[in-house]
C-alpha cells in the first residue's frame, strides 16, 4: 500500500529527431559517448556528457523542450568531430571471404571534452 500521494507528473516536452539526429545518437551511444539529462528544478535541466566514463556538466540549464534539442546538438556535434577520426581498418574472413570493417581499438578512447 502506498501513502496516497502521487508523484508529480514532470513534463519535459518532446523532440522528434531528425534522421541526421538519430544516426549521430545511435552512433555515439556505440562509441561510448552518453548525453542525459538532470533536474535542476521541476522545470529546469541541465545535460550530462559522458565520454568514456569521464562526466561533464553543461554550464546552462535548458527549459522544456529546449533540453531535447540541445541534447541532439550535442550528439551531433560530438558525431561530427568525431566520427571521420575513428580509423577503420578492413578485416577479411578466410573462411567465407567476406570483408567487414572494425574500428582500431587505439583510437576509439581517444576522446576528450570540450
Amino acid at each position: 500500500m502506498g501513502s496516497g500521494f502521487k508523484k508529480p507528473v514532470i513534463d519535459m516536452g518532446n523532440h522528434i529527431p531528425s534522421t541526421k539526429e538519430q544516426e549521430a545518437y545511435m552512433w555515439c551511444i556505440k562509441n561510448n559517448i552518453f548525453v542525459s539529462p538532470h533536474a535542476k528544478s521541476a522545470t529546469e535541466w541541465y545535460l550530462d556528457i559522458t565520454i568514456n566514463g569521464n562526466i561533464n556538466t553543461s554550464p546552462t540549464a535548458y527549459k522544456k523542450n529546449d533540453i531535447w534539442k540541445q541534447l541532439y546538438k550535442f550528439y551531433v556535434y560530438y558525431y561530427d568531430k568525431y566520427a571521420n577520426k575513428i580509423e577503420v581498418a578492413t578485416v577479411e574472413d578466410p573462411k567465407d571471404k567476406t570483408k567487414t570493417k572494425q574500428k582500431t581499438e587505439e583510437n576509439s578512447n581517444n576522446f576528450k571534452l570540450f
